[in-house]
């Protein structure tokens, strides 16, 4: 009888501390996405690429200098 109630006892708290562990785990996660690097879209043919790859011009992201001067027109 004894080995129930201890039993029972383990599973409460597993089931009251899961919720806090995953908190902690989902904030890690978190700080390792905002280090990630900013991806941008390019404005002619829509592939993303990441920001520091890209040519800015005009406000606008281009994946490649012949998409940036075939959007001129």
């Amino acid at each position: 009888m004894r080995i129930l109630i201890l039993i029972a006892i383990a599973l409460l708290l597993v089931i009251l501390f899961k919720p806090l562990l995953r908190r902690n785990k989902d904030k890690l996660t978190m700080e390792e996405t905002q280090q990630a690097e900013k991806m941008v879209k390019c404005q002619y043919c829509g592939v993303h690429i990441l920001e520091k790859e890209a040519i800015r011009a005009r406000g606008y992201y281009y994946c490649s200098a012949e998409h940036m001067d075939a959007d001129k027109s």
